[in-house]
């Protein structure tokens, strides 16, 4: 009896140890383990920028709130509308909770368009949603093109960054549901150097970029110096009221089902997330910090100097967000797939 008593209680104690050292499972959170550390936080664009500078200030507020106060180093990954720094997240960075990034929204309708990218958008550790992003397809005034009809009857060429963000698959998708004729110039870094190439002339406008850094140049809005042709949304924006979201556009209900899927990005918006597989306590952890850190004065005052706004999700509602993204009607998503391939 001894011996079977003794022997239960070895096998309990080793199935104890055995759960502690799980991924996901409920044990306690440990308020000490980012003490000391320092954490990684990928941003998946160029320098400058909402999503870069927003990164740099959630790498600054979030040490407030994680027990422990861990260093957090930004470092810039860009490549591909941030396909590159998913990639990154998703295979390569270790799931211990010392990884973490910003990237663009574009990368969950990518995943739909592309099934072989090498990530899969609802296993991704969404850890919270800082605000909607909204965002617009612009023209250079000078450009003679201040409204999206004309793009229906001339050429007008815009600037991207790679075949898989909005830039690009945005006009090729109208060019191909509403009859426009863009032309996309692929290859620009990030949307910096987009800008300046409208500015040159070089392009007569570019097929998406952030309504907030658009709104950012004062004199471009007072002197009418660019038009927002469309807004990349189900919806117009209250800021941008002239220009019709994409779902206007469309010709047909199905139509208006693939762009308003196009048009979803918005909604995901400017976000943080972690690898698959981080251990549950320390995702609560750096999920708690995170809603901490939204409704910090201070931090919605930083955001402010370059038009961010905060209009905060949870990271459980957020990845519910992107898994109904991810799993759209197999009919609309067939559509989406044929009308943004490169033309």
């Amino acid at each position: 009896m001894r011996m079977t008593s003794f022997s239960g209680r070895c096998v309990a104690l080793a199935l104890a140890a055995s759960l502690q050292f799980v991924p996901g499972t409920a044990q306690a959170a440990n308020p000490n383990f980012y003490a000391g550390k320092t954490i990684s936080l990928v941003i998946g664009s160029g320098e400058g920028g909402i999503y870069d500078l927003g990164g740099r200030l959630m790498a600054r507020f979030l040490e407030k709130y994680i027990p422990g106060h861990p260093t957090i180093v930004a470092r810039n990954m860009p490549g591909a509308s941030s396909v590159v720094a998913t990639q990154f997240v998703y295979n390569s960075a270790p799931p211990d909770g010392l990884t973490i990034a910003t990237v663009q929204p574009t990368v969950v309708l990518n995943k739909l368009l592309d099934p072989s990218a090498k990530y899969v958008s609802e296993k991704l550790s969404w850890i919270g949603r800082v605000q909607p992003v909204t965002l617009v397809g612009l023209s250079w005034t000078a450009s003679g093109v201040t409204n999206i009809r004309q793009a229906e009857t001339q050429q007008v060429i815009v600037s991207a960054s790679g075949a898989t963000g909005t830039s690009a698959i945005v006009p090729w998708a109208l060019n191909k549901l509403v009859g426009t004729r863009f032309k996309v110039v692929r290859g620009y870094v990030s949307q910096a150097p987009q800008f300046v190439a409208m500015e040159r002339g070089e392009v007569a406008g570019i097929g998406s970029a952030s309504l907030s850094d658009v709104l950012e140049k004062a004199d471009w809005t007072a002197q009418k110096k660019v038009t927002i042709l469309y807004t990349i949304a189900q919806h117009r924006s209250s800021l941008a009221p002239n220009a019709p979201a994409l779902t206007e556009l469309a010709k047909t209900d199905q139509d208006k089902k693939v762009l308003a899927l196009l048009g979803s990005v918005s909604d995901v918006g400017q976000t943080l997330m972690a690898p698959p597989g981080v251990p549950k306590d320390r995702l609560d952890i750096l999920r708690k910090a995170f809603d901490a850190m939204v409704k910090d004065p201070d931090f919605a005052a930083g955001g402010k100097v370059f038009n961010m706004g905060v209009d905060p999700l949870k990271g459980a509602d957020l990845a519910a967000l992107v898994s109904d993204a991810s799993n759209a009607p197999a009919p609309v998503v067939e559509r989406l797939r044929a009308v943004t391939r490169p033309q």
